[in-house]
């Protein structure tokens, strides 16, 4: 591969790559990941404080109405704030706790060669799309471990591409982009279903046309499902005919963890395999024994249910953890790597050491994303947009749209999916409920809108998590931010184009959005 331009390319590909190198050029130009949220975080002190006082209102449970208003962080209480939370941000920071034990199982199992040997024993030969469909598959199902996914995924795919001499941030983008900005998509209910379907619960009452609507965890299961295979097609399309021209011109490190030059499996390495997959058999029939039983351990205590909430879900990095750090100790020693207890711990601190830059940038990321929240910035936005959105009046497929394009927008400044639904739910499930549409629809168009920019917003949390896998393979550190954004943004456009017209699709053809959940009211 040659090496990166420093400007913007000057050849005769499309205008909108042209638009892709310039956001690139321009996004490359940035501090670095850490000085960035430094700077945002600067940035949200002063909007704070000339924004203090700034209020917007909602309706809230029981149809109270909610005020609230920007908090200044630049007095004597902020000030307080600041000192004392500084530590407390940087541990509950939610992907630090998940990169680093991921990051320490990943290391074990890259570092024995044992990704790479399994990648070059099982996908040799498959075409390239094919090995992107699957990813699209796992990444968009992945949503059943909730955020777990967003590490877990795009580091496994890295790895996997590099194993296999292809580029491994085409594997990362198409990994982040899967988990990301297919979050809302899934053949599996997940708990997100449950915790979006019970804040729609709570907006039906407010007017009487939809207080019997039906709101349950799968009123969007037909529609959410079935987006599955669209997103798949249309990220697999985007991913090698947009994004892997793009990278071609990318140089990486010529040494990589786990990574060989020769594609041949050596007879050390097919000894690792069978003692791998020995091991990992015992470990999914003890998983089993786990789970199948009605009092299974890992199973809710009270409802003996895996869905949608339960040990096995809430224990998801822990399981995956010791999955991978038993394959991949079963593989060492079967290579013959591992010949002594002191050496697990070696191979352990070598995916530790891939992660050192990403911890550092999650300091500056942990107080970015607490200051904003603490201040009430990205709340009084998601109701400004709203009450915008109302005002303008628009009916049908317009007023759909509208919800759609408002949910991205809001996505820019508040990541979780939740908070953001808290806030716009009593405003348009009411809305569309009294124009004569089901809250199904009215959730499915919020969840559509919401999920697609995912991986595009700077404020998503495992942002510095992708930037830390980029170092590990990119030789120049001049890449940041601005490719990361260049390789994700043709996936969000794809993704929030296509989903769009396929809830559209249902609505033109009066198709059910899942299990007694129609699209218009009867």
């Amino acid at each position: 591969m040659s090496k990166v331009e420093s400007s913007p390319q000057k050849n005769g590909s499309s205008t909108f790559q042209k638009v892709l190198d310039v956001i690139e050029f321009v996004g490359n130009k940035f501090p670095s990941p850490f000085i960035l949220f430094s700077l945002l975080g600067l940035a949200v002190l002063i909007i704070s404080a000339i924004f203090d006082g700034a209020s917007g209102t909602y309706i809230g449970k029981g149809g109270k109405l909610v005020e609230v208003k920007i908090l200044s962080l630049l007095n004597a209480d902020g000030f307080r704030y600041i000192i004392t939370s500084m530590v407390k941000n940087f541990i509950n920071f939610p992907p630090l706790g998940l990169v680093v034990v991921m990051m320490l199982a990943m290391g074990l199992a890259e570092a024995t060669g044992f990704v790479s040997a399994l990648v070059r024993k099982i996908l040799g030969g498959v075409p390239s799309w094919a090995i992107t469909a699957t990813i699209f598959l796992i990444g968009i199902n992945g949503n059943l471990a909730s955020d777990a996914a967003m590490v877990f995924v795009p580091a496994a795919a890295a790895a996997v591409y590099a194993s296999m001499g292809k580029n491994p941030i085409l594997g990362m983008s198409i990994a982040f982009a899967a988990t990301a900005a297919g979050f809302s998509a899934n053949f599996i209910p997940a708990g997100t279903d449950a915790l979006i379907a019970g804040i729609t619960q709570t907006a039906i009452g407010n007017v009487a046309a939809t207080a019997n609507s039906p709101v349950h965890p799968l009123i969007n299961y037909y529609l959410m499902s079935s987006s599955v295979i669209v997103l798949t097609v249309v990220g697999t399309f985007v991913a090698e005919k947009v994004v892997a021209p793009r990278l071609e011109k990318i140089e990486m490190k010529k040494i990589v963890e786990g990574e060989t030059e020769d594609h041949r499996i050596t007879p050390e390495e097919i000894k690792g395999l069978k003692y791998a997959g020995w091991t990992a058999l015992v470990y999914i029939i003890l998983l089993m024994v786990l789970m199948i039983p009605e009092s299974g351990l890992l199973r809710d205590p009270k409802t003996h249910q895996l869905l949608p909430k339960s040990p096995f879900l809430d224990g998801i990095i822990p399981i995956l953890f010791l999955l991978f750090f038993s394959i991949g100790t079963a593989f060492g020693i079967g290579k013959g790597v591992i010949k002594k207890e002191s050496d697990i711990p070696k191979f352990l601190s070598q995916g530790l050491a891939g992660s050192l830059s990403f911890i550092v940038t999650a300091f500056a990321a942990a107080q970015f994303v607490a200051w904003f929240n603490k201040a009430n910035i990205a709340t009084v936005v998601a109701i400004k947009g709203a009450k915008f959105l109302q005002a303008l009046d628009f009916t049908g497929v317009t007023l759909v749209v509208s919800l759609i394009l408002l949910a991205a927008f809001v996505d820019l400044f508040v990541i979780s999916g939740s908070a953001k639904w808290l806030v716009l739910a009593p405003v348009f499930v009411p809305m569309f409920g009294l124009l004569g549409y089901e809250p199904a629809l009215t959730q499915a168009a919020y969840r559509i809108g919401e999920s697609s920019v995912n991986s595009v917003t700077p404020l998503n949390y495992y942002v510095p998590v992708m930037l830390g896998i980029m170092s590990r393979y990119i030789k120049d550190d001049k890449i940041g931010m601005g490719t990361l954004m260049a390789t994700q943004i043709p996936y969000a456009l794809g993704f929030l184009i296509s989903w769009t017209l396929w809830l559209l699709l249902f609505m033109a053809l009066n198709i059910p959005l899942g299990p007694g959940a129609n699209i218009f009211i009867k």
